[in-house]
């Protein structure tokens, strides 16, 4: 069993699966459900989630009585008494880490600057917490994560639908589906 020091680390897509019905948010919610402490998330990852809940308000995916519903939630599951995530801060290293990721790999992969700071702030909290996982549902994020740490490249599988785990500057959990 994982103690304190073993985290996860989730992105603005698998953030996303757990508040919203698409590929993937099965495992998502099995995990979260399973762990007896929050999942790391960052304020990047919160504010890419409201963009993204906004974009689709816009597009009319979503009405504004959810909207507001999905908004109450996550909030309440940063802040409230049972959390099930915790929101890490992010520092200038994270920043100056995430330019580097991107000067070094922007130019083979598909990579923007906010997945490249997820990264960075991963790499960044393995100074408080022993074992990260990192988990994403984006492919090009997972390319980048094993050219950061070319000599692990075994992969893993857990539950059904299969769930790939790619090591990484911590690990990375691949969740079916693609895209935020």
């Amino acid at each position: 069993m994982a103690d304190e020091n073993d985290r996860f680390y989730f992105d603005t897509a698998a953030v996303w699966k757990f508040y919203r019905d698409e590929e993937g948010s099965l495992n998502i919610r099995r995990l979260v459900s399973n762990l007896s402490y929050p999942v790391l998330v960052s304020p990047l990852t919160i504010l890419e989630f409201v963009s993204v809940l906004m974009k689709d308000h816009r597009k009319r995916y979503l009405k504004q009585r959810m909207v507001r519903r999905i908004i109450k939630r996550i909030r309440r599951d940063t802040a409230g008494a049972i959390r099930y995530f915790t929101v890490i801060p992010v520092d200038e290293a994270s920043y100056r880490r995430a330019e580097r990721i991107l000067l070094e790999h922007g130019n083979h992969y598909s990579i923007g600057s906010n997945d490249a700071l997820h990264l960075a702030i991963v790499e960044n909290a393995r100074s408080t917490f022993r074992n990260i996982t990192f988990v994403t549902s984006d492919h090009s994020l997972k390319n980048v994560c094993e050219k950061l740490v070319p000599d692990q490249k075994s992969f893993d599988k857990c539950g059904p639908p299969r769930i790939a785990v790619a090591a990484c500057s911590a690990r990375m959990f691949l969740i079916n589906g693609v895209g935020k």
